[in-house]
């Protein structure tokens, strides 16, 4: 109910023009969608709604073209010649349309005038298409008075017009129109070669109908050559095409050359059935042409199968619908089945008097298809076959060639098969063996890693080991009041503590870096102030140990650095703690800072003692020592430099080692001042 109020408030609130539009995109869907555009009274209805709309009058004339109700499309069609304002385009569709309907009808007069018409305003409009359309539409109305060579001309003109097109629809109509005049002079295999390049662009445009119709076409020529069993399937799979559509001509066509085909294979009650099936599609439509084709059918079965009765009736039938028709190859049809008829009843004067006549319009006939101008644009439409089947015999000479080189390559290549062989087996043996010793290298690689980590549990338990005696000792001693300065004890216990806090932290912090977990949280700091802070801090440092401390700072107050403050902390006080804790006393620690560029240059000096060089390029491992430092009375974890090399590292920065002018080791350390 609501979604209901909804609408209507939306279609209320909506422009009159918008409002408009609208409701003429909604007709103009329901037609489209429409199959039974003849009977649909509701369709009569909002199409009345809608007399003003030259969009919504045009489509249902098609809808109703294309459902064979001629007569009715043309009252729907003459009202709008009344309308105003009408565009070209829209001129050029409106009195092509009516051409089709008034030349389906046999009106043919009227239909030439809005064909010519029509190619009028094609000629104002200038462009090739509509050219091409209204050349082609009157080759089908010459066609229809049996002008051959005028359909021709017409024909050849469109196509020619039609040369680059891509409006495939169009080109298969020509393609179409072209196979249509080559059947009615016999060419039947111009015409199969032209129905077939018709279907390909009606494929190439997805028209069903069209495709459909083009099927029929080329069942019509198998009929033509005696292939009667084929063309029984080809139209089979015609009518599965037409099922779906409202075709009633096209459906009356199929089902008559159905008829045909099987009274030639002599099935005639099958031949009776689809006769009768064809005159019922044959009256829905307004056409008097596929009524007299459909009912001639019949009344060759009825000739056929003696049966002067029925012969008689559909003979009667026959004549009244060729009163409104002008059609000379349908009227030598008439007299040749009167003559047959009248011959049956013993009738012989009035059977000579009809054959008499079939005679004349024979002659009639051969005068206008074997014409001077017939023969000159049928041998046009001949060199347009042949030049299109010489375009394709070029193509297939190119796919043999392509082919030739084929086989030459594959006779090289089966020269040089066994030689393939073989250098694949060899690949195969050298990749086992490749795998083979990489798998070798992991097992040694994931042993080496288990004895590095058995190494560096052993080590870090044998770190912790220290402390945790030393604890031991002075808890027991404060325990059973051994210690004389409890102070002391309880001094030595907190830096313990400290010393298991500061491993654990070192630990969990490099757990941290390869787990990919530590973040930086970057900020922008004064790089004298920082320094300026950790000097002080760094001097008392140096100083508890005996040592001097050299501060070299070359940069200006102006200079800042985007940071992690705390960890930078980090990285000074270890670098530097490793140097108080490895240089001996008296010595000195010397710290240098200075700008590149686009980095920040940090370096720590000390003096003796120093570190060989196969030393050095381990001192980043973790838990390396140079010698076995726990028999030393130096505190460390081992695990110093390693942090710092991964934290700098995490920083974007490099940090190296090597050996100091003053005896000791040099470590330089460059982080980017931006990140």
């Amino acid at each position: 109910m609501y979604k209901f109020i909804y609408l209507i408030l939306l279609i209320v609130s909506l422009p009159a023009p918008a409002l408009e539009n609208a409701q003429i995109e909604n007709a103009l869907d329901r037609i489209k969608k429409s199959k039974t555009a003849v009977a649909d009274r509701s369709l009569d209805i909002l199409v009345k709604q809608f007399a003003h709309s030259f969009q919504v009058q045009m489509e249902f004339a098609k809808s109703l073209r294309k459902a064979s109700n001629h007569t009715k499309a043309i009252d729907v069609l003459k009202p709008l010649l009344n309308l105003t304002q009408l565009s070209n385009r829209e001129l050029f569709a409106l009195h092509t349309e009516l051409g089709i309907n008034y030349r389906r009808s046999l009106l043919l007069k009227k239909a030439t005038t809005h064909y010519l018409l029509a190619k009028e305003i094609a000629n104002k409009v200038g462009e090739k298409e509509l050219l091409a359309k209204a050349h082609t539409n009157l080759g089908v109305l010459y066609e229809t008075q049996s002008n051959l060579a005028l359909a021709m001309q017409e024909q050849t003109k469109a196509l020619e017009l039609l040369d680059k097109s891509s409006n495939w629809g169009l080109k298969a109509s020509v393609y179409y129109n072209l196979g249509e005049i080559s059947s009615r002079l016999n060419k039947l295999e111009e015409a199969s070669y032209l129905y077939s390049k018709a279907l390909d662009n009606d494929k190439k445009s997805h028209d069903k109908f069209n495709i459909a119709s083009t099927h029929l076409s080329l069942a019509k020529i198998t009929i033509k050559q005696a292939n009667y069993h084929l063309a029984i399937t080809q139209l089979n799979n015609t009518l599965e095409h037409l099922s779906s559509m409202n075709a009633p001509q096209q459906l009356s066509v199929t089902h008559r050359l159905l008829s045909l085909a099987y009274l030639k294979t002599n099935r005639l009650t099958k031949a009776f059935k689809h006769a009768e099936i064809s005159i019922s599609f044959a009256q829905k439509t307004d056409s008097p042409i596929y009524k007299v084709y459909a009912l001639m059918q019949l009344l060759e079965l009825s000739l056929t199968e003696k049966n002067i009765l029925l012969s008689t009736q559909t003979l009667h039938k026959v004549q009244e619908e060729l009163e409104h028709i002008d059609n000379e190859v349908l009227l030598l049809k008439y007299h040749r089945y009167s003559a047959l008829l009248f011959e049956l009843t013993g009738d012989f004067g009035k059977a000579i008097q009809h054959l008499k006549k079939v005679d004349s319009y024979h002659n009639t006939i051969q005068v206008n298809y074997l014409n001077e101008a017939t023969t000159r644009y049928m041998k046009q439409v001949d060199s347009l076959v042949q030049r299109q089947k010489l375009i394709t015999s070029e193509q297939n000479n190119i796919v043999s060639q392509a082919k030739l080189e084929t086989q030459k390559l594959e006779r090289k290549i089966w020269l040089l098969a066994y030689s393939i062989v073989f250098i694949l087996c060899v690949l195969i043996i050298t990749l086992y063996y490749i795998k083979h010793r990489k798998a070798q290298y992991k097992a040694r690689l994931y042993q080496s890693s288990l004895d590095l980590k058995d190494k560096m549990l052993a080590d870090i338990s044998h770190e912790l080991r220290t402390p945790l005696s030393v604890l031991k000792l002075n808890i027991e001693g404060l325990e059973h009041n051994l210690q004389e300065d409890k102070s002391l004890a309880y001094q030595k216990i907190n830096d313990k503590i400290g010393q298991l806090n500061n491993l654990i932290s070192n630990v969990y912090q490099l757990s941290q870096v390869d787990n990919a977990t530590m973040n930086l949280n970057n900020q922008s700091y004064c790089i004298v102030n920082l320094f300026k802070t950790y000097s002080e801090d760094l001097e008392s440092m140096a100083e508890n140990k005996g040592l001097t401390f050299i501060l070299d700072n070359s940069v200006s107050h102006s200079q800042s650095i985007f940071i992690d403050k705390h960890k930078l902390d980090q990285i000074i006080y270890n670098l530097f703690k490793n140097a108080c804790l490895y240089t001996d006393s008296p010595g000195l620690v010397r710290l240098k800072i200075h700008l590149n560029p686009s980095q920040l240059f940090i370096q720590v000096d000390d003096s003796s003692p120093g570190v060989s060089e196969p030393h050095i390029e381990h001192l980043f491992e973790r838990l390396y020592r140079v010698e076995d430092t726990r028999a030393k009375s130096i505190d460390g974890s081992g695990l110093g430099l390693s942090i710092c090399a991964s934290l700098i590292k995490l920083m974007q920065g490099s940090i190296k080692i090597k050996q100091g002018k003053h005896g000791g080791l040099c470590v330089r350390v460059l982080l980017p001042l931006k990140t």
